[in-house]
């Protein structure tokens, strides 16, 4: 799958597009980097001393939550943002990426691959993976081989400087992260930057409650769990380059799909 993906990335220390595969993992010609292979996954996260990872985002590299992420960590954690069943969310992103994937998509902050798996099996095409922590993309890397799903590729890369050429993917979808990126207005520019003018973005984030009992504040401030206003979030995609298509709002938890402002 990498030698798929290789024609359409970037060095994302130098921003040169000229990589080859190497033995040891993929290289760049132009400022000479080597971004090896671990496990079968592509680690292109370049300086990695200037990524900033909140306390939350730590905490979701610890074994303990990797193993239970999925079945129950995330689950339970959006029937309290939602009170709905995450697999009813689960049916809503599927529908939202049916007939938009194209050749190319992009699972941002894919986690263990809870939507790179069924989006994969949506496709034909190519599904990339990305996410910054290796024991979720580890643990990722192992329910696709019980899967036997053969379209997709993980990469560890920051949301920031993703190593990819500009107008790469026809569909990106981020569900359950965007409020937890140090700057999200960044990540959002940086989507638009690597998504096709044609393409659409799927989202799935959180709304700041107007009542918590100082619940809010404190994720907020102590483990960096952020939150949006609805309307500057709708605002701020569009400074970013983005016209909201469809949303559905369900307690605190906001998921919507965009296209690119042509």
């Amino acid at each position: 799958m990498l030698s798929k993906i290789i024609p359409y990335m970037r060095c994302p220390k130098c921003t040169g597009t000229d990589l080859s595969r190497e033995p040891a993992g993929l290289s760049c010609k132009t400022c000479r980097t080597l971004y090896p292979m671990r496990s079968s996954i592509l680690d292109m996260m370049g300086n990695e001393k200037e990524e900033v990872i909140t306390p939350f985002q730590r905490i979701m590299q610890t074994p303990p939550i990797v193993a239970i992420y999925e079945k129950i960590w995330r689950r339970i954690g959006y029937y309290l943002a939602s009170s709905r069943s995450f697999s009813r969310e689960m049916q809503t992103v599927i529908e939202h990426a049916r007939g938009k994937h194209g050749e190319r998509a992009l699972d941002l902050a894919c986690g263990p691959g809870v939507f790179t798996r069924p989006l994969a099996r949506l496709s034909d095409g190519l599904v990339i993976g990305l996410d910054l922590s290796m024991p979720m993309l580890l643990r990722a890397r192992k329910c696709l081989q019980k899967e036997g799903i053969q379209n997709a590729q993980l990469i560890r890369a920051t949301a920031f400087h993703m190593p990819f050429a500009d107008s790469t993917f026809q569909y990106v979808n981020c569900c359950g992260a965007l409020h937890l990126f140090d700057r999200p207005e960044t990540a959002l520019v940086e989507i638009a930057r690597v998504l096709d003018s044609k393409g659409f973005l799927c989202v799935q984030t959180t709304i700041r409650p107007a009542r918590s009992a100082g619940i809010a504040y404190f994720l907020e401030r102590f483990i960096r769990f952020g939150f949006f206003n609805e309307e500057e979030l709708k605002k701020l995609l569009h400074q970013c380059g983005f016209k909201l298509i469809e949303s559905q709002r369900n307690r605190i938890s906001f998921t919507f799909l965009a296209k690119p402002v042509t």
